[in-house]
Formats: structure tokens, C-alpha cells, sequence
């Protein structure tokens, strides 16, 4: 957060200023990150599991002998 700014005037009133740059990514705290990055590895890992089943059914399908033999 930035320091805040005060400005005084010649009567009797205080004018403080405050200067801040407000983007909901960046004020991610340590919970909610924790909470996107295990979504992201939930579905890489799901990603993942698929195309790895998928290789193994090529690769069994591909061994078997056809049914002409």
C-alpha cells in the first residue's frame, strides 16, 4: 500500500491523499493461491491421466492379434 499524503490547509481543514494501485490478481492472498494452483494441478494431473490411458489402450490394442489370424 502507499504511504498516504497529507496536504494541510491555511484554515482549519486536513486533506489526507491516498494513492493506490488496486488489482484483485495482486492482492491474492496465501489461502486463495493455494486454492488456484491446486485447481491448476488438478486438471493437469487429470490431463495427464487421460493421455496416459489413452497410450496404454493404443499400446494393448495394438498387440493383439487381429481376428483374421
Amino acid at each position: 500500500m502507499a504511504d498516504p499524503t497529507t496536504v494541510e490547509c491555511s484554515s482549519a481543514c486536513t486533506v489526507t491523499v491516498v494513492h493506490e494501485l488496486s488489482l484483485p490478481p495482486l492482492q491474492l492472498d496465501a489461502e486463495g493461491a493455494i486454492q488456484i494452483s491446486s485447481a491448476i494441478l488438478l486438471v493437469w494431473a487429470a490431463g495427464w491421466a487421460c493421455r496416459t490411458l489413452i497410450r496404454h489402450l493404443k499400446t494393448v490394442d495394438g498387440n493383439q492379434p487381429s481376428e483374421s489370424e
